[in-house]
């Protein structure tokens, strides 16, 4: 499950376009047309945060053409260990804007466009960044999911070109991790995977600006911008409509993990020794193997989202060391996580990390299971 989820937050608000051309220059004429369409999100998980991109349509030339920030390519040398450690570069690219609506109506992915409205000279301006940005050696970058991605990358361009204020941004700001569980109502077992892996930094307050790293924030933040006291965009115009995702028929993790905790707790008080004895080892291995990863994360890879991860409090290496303590006499090591899981359960409330609710009855089944093993509550099983 962890690796499933790991994938698609490297790829996410990705997207695989072919190229538009080889050209790195474009002669704009002062009739182009330059807008902001937002897609909404698809089934896929990889999808489900939404993208963003920019169309610019010059109708003397007869190019129309849509660019984004959230290409990346499967023949780069060690793809997948790349992405793993967060290495991995993304790029901008461009493609016809009738193969890209070709795409999203294949897909029944909705598109809206927002029309960018500005004076001929900062218009021309944005044109200008954005053909600059087009060059070769200015296209790629280091993703990063929350500050560096398809959405801010256009939002930095805008800001680049012009020197824009923003009317308002009074309205009330989430963390970044709720901002993300609007979108996973429906994928509750992503939810919960998504908050295993993320850490801190997904917790700090979304500011007005750090909102838009999401697609459908830049669009609703974007008509805010002003430009020497004007609005910079115009009445938003929907090129296509979205087929309504799926309701989730899956239990939900809550549940489903306090089911299975309690069939874990309960078979420690029978007297079949060798099964209670594998399903110790099964779930300490599973824990162990969750914590070892939240720290390659943490503290392997380049990814900002995954640092200073709380959840390894409760979920660490510490669980394979006390594989041993479940059949020998020395057991600090089940001391050890029993504990971390109780001043987890303890902590819980007061955390600066939001942590899933699921995660309690796994700290209780740990504590336990540890309790009943430990000779001075009971003789070992």
């Amino acid at each position: 499950m962890y690796f499933r989820l790991i994938v698609p937050l490297c790829l996410l608000m990705g997207t695989f376009t072919l190229p538009l051309s080889a050209q790195t220059q474009f002669n704009f004429s002062d009739s182009t047309r330059v807008s902001l369409l937002t897609c909404s999100p698809g089934d896929a998980l990889y999808s489900t945060f939404g993208h963003s991109a920019v169309r610019v349509y010059d109708p003397l030339s007869g190019m129309d053409a849509v660019f984004n920030w959230g290409i990346f390519d499967f023949d780069t040398p060690n793809f997948y260990w790349k992405f793993m450690r967060g290495k991995l570069l993304y790029r901008m690219g461009g493609q016809r804007f009738i193969d890209f609506y070709s795409e999203y109506q294949y897909l029944q992915r909705s598109v809206v466009e927002t029309p960018v409205l500005l004076p001929l000279d900062a218009k021309r301006k944005l044109l200008r960044t954005i053909e600059t940005n087009y060059l070769p050696e200015n296209q790629k970058y280091k993703y990063d999911f929350f500050f560096d991605n398809c959405a801010t990358r256009i939002r930095d361009v805008v800001e680049r070109a012009l020197p824009i204020t923003y009317a308002d941004t009074s309205r009330t700001i989430k963390p970044l991790r709720r901002l993300l569980d609007e979108y996973l109502v429906e994928m509750p077992w992503s939810d919960f995977g998504i908050d295993l892996i993320l850490g801190l930094p997904a917790d700090q307050m979304g500011t007005f600006r750090y909102e838009m790293f999401l697609p459908d924030y830049l669009g609703k933040n974007l008509p805010h911008a002003r430009y020497q006291g004007k609005a910079i965009t115009g009445p938003e115009v929907k090129l296509l409509p979205a087929a309504p995702l799926p309701p989730s028929t899956a239990p939900k993790p809550l549940l489903l993990i306090s089911i299975i905790m309690l069939l874990w707790v309960g078979a420690g008080f029978l007297n079949y020794k060798l099964p209670v004895n594998i399903l110790d080892r099964l779930f300490f291995v599973l824990i162990g193997f969750a914590g070892t990863l939240m720290l390659f994360l943490w503290l392997g890879t380049d990814h900002l989202a995954t640092k200073y991860n709380l959840n390894v409090l409760w979920a660490n290496p510490l669980y394979f060391f006390a594989l041993g303590s479940l059949s020998n006499k020395r057991k600090v090591w089940l001391w050890i996580i029993g504990g971390l899981c109780a001043f987890t359960l303890v902590f819980f409330p007061f955390s600066p990390q939001l942590f899933h609710p699921a995660i309690i009855p796994i700290l209780l089944a740990v504590m336990v299971r540890c309790a009943l093993k430990i000779p001075l509550f009971k003789k070992p099983a």
